[in-house]
């Protein structure tokens, strides 16, 4: 019983579910600091944590806790899950982040996991890991769907302006062109274009 590598009857087996609960405020930072590398103004967002000057900081951090919630299995709720997914996504889909940069985000965490979480657990509760590995890509799979979601309504807003703008220019000219002398065209100034 004294030799190592034995256990005794009485030692509690670690559970994912308890390393992951332990370490929750540890990986959550670590996750939060490796999305906000992913800026330029790391030092800034870092330093920072007034989510009044600092609202792109603020929603990371808060989304970090509720996807790693859902992560844990606390939230099953659908749409809080999706929500605090948004956070993560919609702030990068209008950046000039690529798609890749968006949504991986979500795979910062893997590592972390790995190396926090990864050595403390027993082979039995490998599978539990895996399974914890598989929801970290289910959630990566959600953020692309959002992300291309949000990409189009950006692109389809962007569409409208540019439709706008161009409706205000040809009846801005129409009224210059109803204003002209007869025999004057707009572009042509007062000496006509002949």
């Amino acid at each position: 019983m004294g030799q190592c590598g034995t256990r005794t009857l009485d030692e509690e087996v670690v559970k994912l579910e308890t390393i992951l609960t332990k370490k929750r405020e540890e990986i959550i930072a670590r996750w939060v600091d490796a999305v906000l590398a992913t800026y330029p103004e790391t030092a800034f967002m870092r330093a920072n944590s007034d989510p009044f000057t600092n609202p792109v900081g603020g929603m990371i951090k808060e989304a970090a806790g509720g996807l790693f919630s859902a992560l844990l299995g606390e939230t099953v709720d659908t749409e809080a899950i999706k929500k605090a997914l948004e956070r993560f996504i919609k702030i990068r889909a209008v950046q000039t982040f690529t798609p890749s940069q968006s949504v991986g985000v979500i795979f910062l965490l893997k590592p972390i996991l790995r190396k926090d979480v990864a050595p403390q657990i027993q082979e039995s509760s490998l599978s539990d890991y895996l399974d914890l590995e598989s929801r970290v890509d289910t959630l990566a799979l959600l953020a692309f769907d959002l992300y291309t979601k949000d990409r189009e309504t950006l692109s389809e807003i962007r569409i409208k302006e540019i439709k706008d703008q161009y409706a205000q220019l040809k009846r801005w000219a129409q009224h210059l062109n109803d204003q002209a002398p007869l025999g004057t065209f707009v572009g042509c100034g007062n000496q006509g274009c002949g």
